[in-house]
């Protein structure tokens, strides 16, 4: 086995894909549909994906086994040390059941990750893999709009803080809006590979779908992401750094200089609270007191419990009556923050491991760039979504627990993907004269 970040020529992986005819290439399509398909749920949360995978990874399992090729295993070190702390916090956990069960779930999403980052491998920069990605979330945009205007509800309703929230194929709505969120960056990332029409229509499908959520933090992770995403492109393109420090500067010139404005003369105030108390920016105070609520008492409890109180053990710290966000129960609702999460249910080392994660995907996509783009303005949109994309869902991270969405490690294993690109071609396409295989050259951007 080798980690992600130290990959190559020798060591390229198994791709039962290209044995396998296009059977691969087909389950690789159903999973990008089933992924974000979580209702109606099984035993255990499970979904129609989870069905087929009852299949598929015991048959990549014997593939490699008649093979005997190494199998690519990214963030191996950072999963080592989340699963020390999960076992670790599990020994004193209020539930060894549901700590069992809940790192049974990791093993199984990581499992499926690996195999996804394999039957990738050989497959370039993953694009018929995105185009399905964005038809799929386009559908499902579609779908979760039908299902609030089918409720009486008309398009100013979206806007407003009370309402039926669009949830499409999710449990929650926070669900979707972070798929969502995900999904807008893999939209941007196909560059020219698909038509402008397509391309912004699936974009203003995806952006008004997550308006329709109401949810506040996957707006800010999809504005953070977006600023990231600019920033990124610049890079990619090389524009000179003074010019966008400049741009950057005036933005932020702008911006305090307006709210200096309202702040100190008054002007627009009251259209501006109109604007707050009227949209959905009103649900931001109602939904931070009931996770600083959650987050106050999971520090306590982390505080005396420092080792870990064991996966998915959050649900179970009890509240008091005046913290309750439960009207029928004192116990907790889950962390609402992967990094509070894995701190408090799995121990430092936990936490240490999910950081470690996140940044060497950030590491991958950035060392990627460096090496194969010299000369060449080449995979730049690729390059800055999957940056954005990752900063995105690391911002909705503060608010959500995406760390366990089937869509997460899918889009962890297309960053990983690309950032595997290189190593297909690094010794015969340079011994060509070309080190640019055609899949990086599709995916510029002029």
């Amino acid at each position: 086995m080798s980690s992600a970040a130290t990959w190559n020529d020798s060591t390229r992986p198994v791709t039962p894909a290209r044995a396998r005819g296009g059977s691969w290439s087909l389950y690789l399509v159903v999973a990008v549909a089933l992924a974000p398909i979580v209702v109606p749920a099984g035993p255990g949360q499970t979904a129609l994906l989870d069905l087929v995978n009852l299949f598929a990874l015991p048959a990549f399992a014997f593939a490699l086994l008649l093979t005997r090729r190494p199998v690519a295993v990214p963030f191996l070190v950072p999963v080592f040390l989340i699963a020390v702390g999960s076992l670790i916090a599990t020994l004193a956990a209020e539930s060894p059941r549901i700590a069992l069960f809940t790192m049974m779930q990791d093993v199984y999403l990581f499992a499926w990750f690996v195999v996804i980052v394999n039957l990738l491998a050989h497959g370039g920069d993953g694009t018929r893999l995105r185009k399905t990605w964005m038809w799929v979330a386009s559908g499902l945009a579609l779908y979760g709009l039908f299902t609030v205007l089918a409720h009486g509800g008309s398009l100013g309703d979206l806007l407003r803080p009370k309402g039926m929230r669009a949830m499409a194929t999710f449990t929650n709505p926070n669900m979707f809006a972070d798929y969502l969120v995900v999904s807008f960056f893999i939209v941007l990332s196909l560059g020219d590979e698909i038509g402008r029409l397509a391309r912004w229509g699936s974009l203003g499908l995806l952006f008004t779908a997550l308006i329709a959520t109401k949810s506040n933090g996957g707006l800010v992770a999809l504005a953070v992401g977006l600023a990231v995403w600019t920033l990124a492109r610049a890079w990619t393109l090389r524009l000179p750094a003074a010019g966008v420090l400049a741009l950057a500067l005036l933005g932020a010139g702008l911006t305090l200089g307006g709210y200096w404005l309202v702040q100190a003369t008054g002007l627009g105030s009251s259209e501006l609270e109109e604007l707050r108390s009227g949209s959905v920016l009103k649900r931001a105070t109602h939904s931070s007191e009931d996770r600083m609520k959650i987050w106050g008492n999971l520090v306590r409890t982390f505080s005396e419990r420092p080792t870990g109180i064991g996966p998915g053990n959050s649900r179970l710290v009890e509240l008091s009556i005046e913290e309750r966000v439960r009207k029928e129960s004192l116990l907790s609702k889950e962390a609402h923050n992967d990094y509070l999460a894995y701190l408090v249910e799995r121990g430092p080392l936990g936490l240490l491991g999910l950081l470690a994660l996140k940044l060497e995907a950030l590491l991958l996509i950035t060392r990627w760039w460096r090496r194969n783009s010299r000369g060449r303005l080449v995979g730049g949109a690729l390059v800055a979504a999957a940056i954005g994309g990752l900063v995105a869902t690391s911002v909705h991270s503060l608010t959500v627990e995406s760390f366990h969405f089937r869509h997460t490690w899918l889009f962890l294993a297309v960053l990983c993907a690309i950032a595997g690109m290189n190593f297909r071609w690094s010794r015969s396409a340079q011994a060509a004269g070309d080190p640019y295989p055609p899949d990086v050259r599709r995916a510029a951007v002029a």
